[in-house]
């Protein structure tokens, strides 16, 4: 390795390219002034700790380039072809820094900011540039050739690009994978394409600086692509954007999406797509408005409030999510089913749907749900009419948005014990003006109720409706003995009461 000691404050004029070599500062203040090209072979460059290094030139490095003192990249050109680890400081100039290595290339930024970044690396979407802390740029970042990856390890880092720098090249094969934050300040009236797929029309909102960071190409649910928490089969795109805005909207947004074929995280087609919002990582996903075309990988949405966004199409639905979905016998004529959510966005409720053969599926009930909510809320429905002979029932849920979505829970089987047809009333003496009540047993099907005095005269019909139980019509009555006759399609029932 060739060392070079120099005073303080000497500088290392090079008119032409040196011979590749091995180059270490060791406590000297070199430049490598404009019109100069140093060169450095595989061996690397090492800037060490106390020494300074100012770059108005060209300067190439093969092998890995270390600073650990000051390196003032100034007005020049960086060419990096090894690893570039900063652990001292890094002034960017305006220089543009190129990542042009054969092999893969870690980038330790050390909380340093670089002006321009160029990656052109020899084979497109087989070369990475990865990033093992959190990296700013500027002024401009350029794929020519390879990918950039944030991810190092457990850690995923942030790629930020601030107000004013610009992201070019993305295409299939080169693209940011990990987390790509992109600033914009001032976001109002006009529409803004922040570069990274994501275009974000205010329309009457002030949103004040916003920042969308968008996360792709990690395979990682949750964490790049959205998943139905219900059914891990059920996906989306590999990719995420988080849009924090300083000022939430008041009235609806308009956020176009937009992905590469890299992206499509296995969904074959996109004839039916839509847009699906999360409020929170870990929380259910939402779709935004109706299925799309999104074929040409572009889709917009209206969203209210400003938060996760993905796309999915129609065969990996992201609804909202329960957290638990139970349907129990309780009793011998009653089914009780109860059900969880965690979150709900636009949820305008649930259709209770019951069925015999676990296809054909009929609404019993519906049950109002909570509209939009961070907070769990539990609900409950009591099947009392049950079909007569039923040995085995099915039920599920079928969830509405309010926008007139339509979401399915999982199918709940409830075994019953086979119960004769009959008719009973309880309690079988009642004071008088007080009520009674009847449970019947046989088909869902309406009937006839007559009340008879003891010598065979009718008092009163009322038609019922097939239900397992309900109120006896007692009121008027004079206290004596009466009869009841319950007649429907299982046959004819008689049972006795006393109005006391």
């Amino acid at each position: 390795m060739r060392h070079f000691y120099c005073m303080l404050g000497v500088g290392l004029l090079l008119a032409a390219p040196a011979g590749a070599q091995d180059l270490t500062n060791a406590g000297a203040a070199l430049t490598v002034q404009a019109g100069a090209t140093l060169y450095a072979g595989t061996g690397g460059l090492a800037n060490q700790a106390g020494s300074t290094l100012t770059n108005q030139g060209t300067l190439r490095v093969d092998g890995p380039l270390a600073n650990a003192g000051t390196f003032d990249l100034g007005a020049g050109t960086l060419e990096v072809r090894g690893d570039f680890a900063n652990t001292g400081t890094l002034a960017p100039g305006s220089s543009p820094v190129s990542f042009a290595g054969a092999a893969d290339q870690l980038l330790t930024p050390g909380g340093s900011t670089l002006y321009q970044l160029l990656l052109n690396k020899p084979t497109a979407g087989a070369n990475t540039l990865r990033l093992a802390g959190d990296l700013t740029v500027s002024n401009a970042l350029t794929l020519v050739s390879g990918l950039v990856n944030t991810k190092n390890g457990a850690a995923l880092n942030t790629l930020r690009l601030p107000n004013g720098a610009v992201l070019s090249g993305e295409a299939t094969g080169r693209y940011v994978l990990g987390a790509l934050a992109i600033t914009r300040n001032s976001v109002s009236g006009a529409a803004v394409d922040f570069g990274h797929g994501a275009v974000l029309d205010p329309t009457t909102n002030n949103l004040g600086t916003v920042v969308i960071t968008r996360t792709a190409g990690l395979l990682t649910p949750d964490v790049s692509f959205g998943q139905n928490l219900n059914n891990a089969g059920l996906k989306g795109i590999d990719r995420i954007w988080t849009v924090a805005p300083a000022t939430q909207p008041s009235a609806a947004v308009q956020l176009t999406l937009r992905w590469l074929p890299d992206n499509d995280n296995g969904l074959a087609s996109f004839s039916q797509a839509r847009v699906y919002q999360q409020l929170a990582a870990g929380q259910a996903w939402a779709p935004l408005g109706a299925p799309t075309n999104a074929s040409t990988r572009s889709i917009g949405a209206s969203p209210t409030t400003l938060s996760r966004f993905t796309v999915s199409n129609a065969a990996n639905p992201l609804p909202v999510v329960l957290l638990d979905f139970a349907a129990r016998a309780e009793g011998p004529a009653t089914v009780r089913l109860a059900w969880a959510t965690a979150q709900e966005l636009h949820n305008a409720g649930f259709a209770v749907e019951r069925s015999l053969d676990a296809r054909a599926f009929f609404a019993i009930g519906t049950v109002a749900g909570a509209g939009t909510s961070t907070a769990r809320h539990d609900y409950s429905w009591l099947d009392g009419r049950l079909p007569a002979g039923a040995t085995l029932l099915y039920y599920r849920l079928r969830q509405t948005d309010a926008s007139g979505d339509i979401t399915y829970s999982p199918v709940r089987t409830v075994a019953l014990t086979p119960q004769a047809a009959g008719f009973v009333m309880y309690p079988t003496r009642v004071a008088s003006g007080q009520t009674a009540t009847y449970l019947y047993t046989g088909p869902a099907e309406a009937g006839r109720l007559e009340i008879l005095n003891v010598i065979g005269q009718v008092l009163g019909t009322v038609v019922l409706d097939g239900r397992t139980q309900g109120e006896v019509p007692l009121a008027g009555l004079a206290t004596g003995a009466y009869f009841l006759r319950y007649t429907g399609p299982a046959g004819c029932f008689t049972t006795r009461c006393v109005v006391e």
